[in-house]
């Protein structure tokens, strides 16, 4: 985890911002529970970006924040997720406004779990994973598949050849 606090940044916010919310890009006015169940979506797909202070508009309405706020908020994410994850952060200025980005990688062993549910990224959205799915990102990620494994109902004879 690391915070860091940089100058002359305003560039790279308004590039991000004027790409829009998308498979690795979240705005959000506010931390809450919907930013942790996106890092854990994010974890799940390909990694990527909350923007907290940027309005579903791309409005740039800032957040105002203490020292500890910010560790507050990644305590929250890691005490959430399971396996825990952990964020980055950066503070980002833009005129007299400030917004902290919140990024994740994918991460290595999947699939995360937010309070026990499975969120992945499609488009500019967090779905809910079904089992086939949170079964599928376990085995992906532990380098196994489903034919790993012996089944000892079939046998040879019950392979189809068609």
């Amino acid at each position: 985890m690391t915070i860091h606090a940089r100058r002359n940044n305003s560039i790279d916010l308004m590039s991000m911002i004027q790409v829009g919310e998308g498979e690795t890009l979240e705005f959000k006015s506010g931390f809450g529970k919907e930013a942790v169940e996106t890092l854990s979506a994010f974890a799940n797909s390909d990694g990527g970006t909350i923007l907290i202070g940027v309005n579903d508009r791309g409005e740039i309405k800032g957040v105002r924040f203490g020292p500890e706020k910010i560790q507050q908020w990644i305590n929250q994410v890691k005490s959430s997720t399971s396996p825990s994850i952990i964020p980055d952060a950066d503070i980002l200025s833009h005129r007299d406004k400030t917004v902290v980005a919140l990024s994740v990688a994918s991460f290595p062993v999947k699939p995360v779990s937010f309070k026990g549910k499975y969120y992945k990224r499609v488009h500019n959205s967090n779905h809910l994973m079904d089992l086939s799915e949170i079964a599928d990102e376990h085995l992906k990620s532990m380098n196994l598949s489903w034919d790993f494994a012996p089944d000892p109902g079939h046998g040879i004879e019950d392979i189809s050849l068609d």
